[in-house]
């Protein structure tokens, strides 16, 4: 053991450090919010000292914080103390602190993060066949895709079809579509496709068919990127699809009406960013990409 302000070793210090700025500085792939760090690491043989500790106890905070919306309960070095080993200790308490935001890095609290419409397109075209609309979510930088989602940023999207013929097939349109609700699609929205598993081909994330007889109907939800693999984030523009399929073929002697849907579909797409304030000061800052909608295409 050590008192503040003497040599102890810098090893200690530095792995916690290393892992903070992992999450909270710039990072890589998966890991990284692209923030200030006011922390940095120390040098075997220099002296640590309390204003080092604060700065470290900074970044834990503003990391927990940021995934809970809670301040961490967090050891705070005082004048003059005993640097020891033990659930009390900085070394041991911010150690801890740091294994919990590992294991959430993409968790965000509601109460640091904000909800933004992008847009809403709509159509009164029938349709028997499919109905459809992309989103293209376009980043400066790869970093700045990375950190979008690595803060827990999202793509939410959901539907809506009102003023049907009232046939069985329209309300079952409805019926789904109020089932679907909102999906979200981010760096952990799903175990097996996610921003990170995505490649330059769509992929299907969501998937749901309609009631029986009309089986043969699907919600489908696809995205993919402008990279062939984008595991280690290097993507700057996100595709989000959603199609209406509809292969139900009517078993009456007419087609329509019964085969046609009608009414206004609608498609309400919006974003979850981080965003909030930094402790001693600053600001969470994520930048959003520029978003195109496409209109609904009919068939």
């Amino acid at each position: 053991m050590a008192g503040i302000g003497t040599d102890i070793g810098a090893v200690d210090y530095v792995t916690i450090q290393d892992k903070a700025q992992l999450i909270l500085g710039t990072g890589t792939g998966s890991r990284g919010y692209g923030q200030t760090v006011q922390s940095a690491d120390v040098f075997t043989g220099n002296q640590i000292t309390k204003a080092q500790w604060d700065l470290l106890r900074y970044d834990i905070v503003n990391i927990r914080y940021h995934q809970d919306g809670v301040v961490p309960a967090i050891v705070e070095v005082a004048p003059n103390a005993v640097i020891g080993y033990g659930a009390g200790s900085p070394n041991s308490n911010y150690a801890t602190l740091l294994n919990i935001a590992e294991s959430n890095r993409f968790n965000v609290s509601p109460s640091t993060s904000i909800v933004t419409a992008i847009g809403s397109p709509s159509t009164s075209s029938s349709w028997s066949s499919s109905a459809s609309v992309t989103l293209t979510c376009t980043f400066s930088t790869a970093d700045q895709g990375r950190y979008f989602f690595n803060t827990g940023g999202k793509i939410r999207l959901s539907a809506s079809l009102t003023g049907s013929n009232g046939t069985a097939q329209g309300n079952a349109w409805i019926n789904i579509l109020t089932t679907v609700g909102t999906q979200s699609f981010g760096a952990n929205t799903h175990p097996n496709y996610n921003y990170y598993s995505l490649t330059n081909s769509y992929i299907t994330y969501y998937t749901r068919a309609l009631s029986t007889p009309y089986s043969a109907n699907t919600v489908k939800l696809e995205a993919k990127t402008n990279v062939a693999d984008n595991s280690t984030g290097t993507a700057t523009v996100l595709y989000i699809k959603l199609t209406l399929l509809d292969t139900y073929v009517d078993s009456g002697p007419e087609v329509a009406p019964g085969d046609l849907v009608t009414g206004t579909l609608t498609a309400n797409f919006e974003e979850v960013k981080a965003s909030g304030s930094l402790i001693p000061s600053g600001t969470f800052s994520i930048t959003s990409p520029t978003y195109s909608l496409s209109s609904i295409a009919t068939s």
